[in-house]
């Protein structure tokens, strides 16, 4: 594996200020078009469905009900591709005349490094109920109860429309989950965040460890939910890690639909059982259990970047 030290050249000839500027632009709009094309083929679907137009105009929310399980993955996947598909790809092919390809210094998927990295993740879902839990009790001072009562509010409007997207009635329902909440969001976030973002800090701080808290902390951010911010800051860590110790983007798209594919399955299997399990409800999870999984998932980190340090010493 070739480790990234030094980040990849996305500049295009471009100073690397701005260059970050035009990408950091590029996110930012690629966002609203995408949530805004999303959200037209949610209200196109509503309305097809018979759904009036004035209570979708005075309760957003209203949206989902007038709207099939398939329809609303379908606006999901809609918002995705133009968010973290087109955008990094016109950056990188109209802006810089290059393809995904260069995202990837290495790119071979090596079956040990891929095993840590499944585990890994499995782990470090254990260890982020901590942080979890530690975000959702976050109280504001008081000169921020406004900004503390909307942070609420868009967190209640989100969490319920992202349980609205994992009601599975069938496996036909569940695998189009896994495609719309797993598999299309893990390869486009990464390319985005990791590969065309997190490489374009590298290149302007000239600081790895920089460049992949900074790009988590916006991946973090641009899911609009500050309630849970620090846990998506910490897990987009993760991935930078995996990415700059492997030089392979492959690995943080692993990781990311195998965390969002954990989640997606456990609200399926749910609707099976009595009990239901929750990897974030720290209650679930002693304080023993978090510590064990903490050590464990440092241990599996340690050994995932030794295997590109002795990559780099054969080199």
């Amino acid at each position: 594996m070739t480790r990234l030290d030094k980040g990849i050249d996305l500049t295009g000839g471009r100073s690397a200020l701005s260059s970050f500027l035009i990408i950091l632009g590029f996110l930012f709009v690629g966002f609203f078009i995408g949530q805004f094309v999303g959200a037209i083929a949610a209200f196109g679907f509503a309305i097809m469905n018979g759904a009036d137009v004035n209570a979708l105009m005075t309760d957003p929310n209203a949206i989902y009900d007038a709207m099939s399980l398939t329809q609303v993955l379908i606006s999901q996947i809609a918002y995705t591709i133009i968010f973290t598909f087109v955008t990094p790809w016109f950056y990188l092919k109209v802006l810089i005349n290059r393809n995904f390809s260069v995202l990837s210094t290495e790119r071979k998927i090596e079956l040990i490094p891929l095993a840590i990295t499944a585990v890994a993740t499995f782990t470090f879902m254990l260890v982020n109920s901590y942080f979890i839990e530690w975000n959702e009790s976050f109280k504001f001072p008081e000169f921020m109860a406004g900004f503390e009562k909307w942070a609420r509010e868009m967190e209640d409007q989100l969490a319920e429309a992202t349980e609205r997207f994992t009601k599975f009635e069938n496996a036909g329902e569940y695998i189009f989950g896994l495609i719309a909440i797993s598999i299309l969001p893990g390869i486009g976030e990464e390319v985005m965040f990791r590969g065309v973002l997190q490489n374009s800090l590298h290149k302007l701080s000239k600081n790895k460890h920089v460049a992949i808290w900074v790009a988590a902390f916006i991946f973090g951010a641009i899911h609009m939910q500050f309630y849970g911010l620090v846990p998506r800051m910490m897990l987009g860590a993760v991935f930078g890690y995996l990415y700059v110790w492997s030089g392979n983007i492959w690995y943080p798209i692993i990781a990311h639909a195998i965390n969002n594919g954990i989640g997606v399955t456990l609200a399926y299997t749910a609707q099976f059982s009595e009990s239901e399990v929750n990897l974030d409800d720290t209650e679930a999870i002693p304080l023993y259990g978090q510590i064990i999984a903490a050590v464990f998932f440092v241990i599996l980190m340690v050994v995932f970047r030794n295997q590109y340090l002795r990559s780099k010493s054969t080199e």
